[in-house]
């Protein structure tokens, strides 16, 4: 598969889970958003799928992330940080100010600092991140992955440093994301 076809199968699996209203596609941080983080002349990464709710606002700020924490006891949401720990040697970082639930980077580069980006992003703008990859690259983004967890080991880098984020491949994660029939 492409990017763009994964992005629209994941898309249309998560919005089977969480409703239309909370998925977007090539979402911007800079959209609905009233708390000016991100002015036009700031860097604003744009999300390749993103799940709500979102923390948009300053005024909100609170409500929202009282909404997203609720979502945090969805079954799907509840299993995911279970992997996320599994992932991360044990370790969980709780992003203390998303800016959604769900942060979906998709990565079909082989460029490392590329990867790296997308690891970021997913990491600082969602309470989980998750990086999904075709079968080709998942080795090398799983390999970043575990060199940022590894710094954190030996204590070359902050605990929190990318560790609410976790790797798929992309059929594995669609996988997750079937009904259970």
């Amino acid at each position: 598969m492409n990017a763009r076809v994964t992005q629209l199968a994941i898309h249309e699996a998560l919005c089977g889970l969480f409703g239309p209203d909370l998925v977007k596609s090539e979402w911007s941080v800079r959209t609905d958003a009233t708390d000016k983080v991100f002015d036009r002349s700031t860097y604003a990464p744009r999300l390749d799928i993103a799940v709500g709710p979102f923390n948009v606002t300053r005024e909100r700020k609170h409500d929202d992330l009282a909404s997203i924490d609720d979502y945090g006891r969805h079954p799907f949401i509840r299993w995911l940080r279970t992997e996320v720990e599994r992932q991360n040697h044990g370790g969980f970082y709780l992003n203390p100010n998303p800016r959604c639930l769900l942060a979906i980077e998709l990565e079909y580069s082989t460029s490392s600092k590329h990867i790296l980006g997308g690891i970021t992003n997913a990491s600082l703008l969602g309470a989980i991140g998750v990086i999904v990859g075709p079968a080709a690259y998942i080795a090398k983004i799983q390999r970043i992955a575990q060199y940022a967890a590894r710094l954190r080991q030996i204590e070359k880098a902050h605990d929190d440093m990318f560790a609410n984020i976790a790797c798929f491949p992309e059929d594995e994660f669609l996988r997750l994301l079937a009904p259970r029939r």
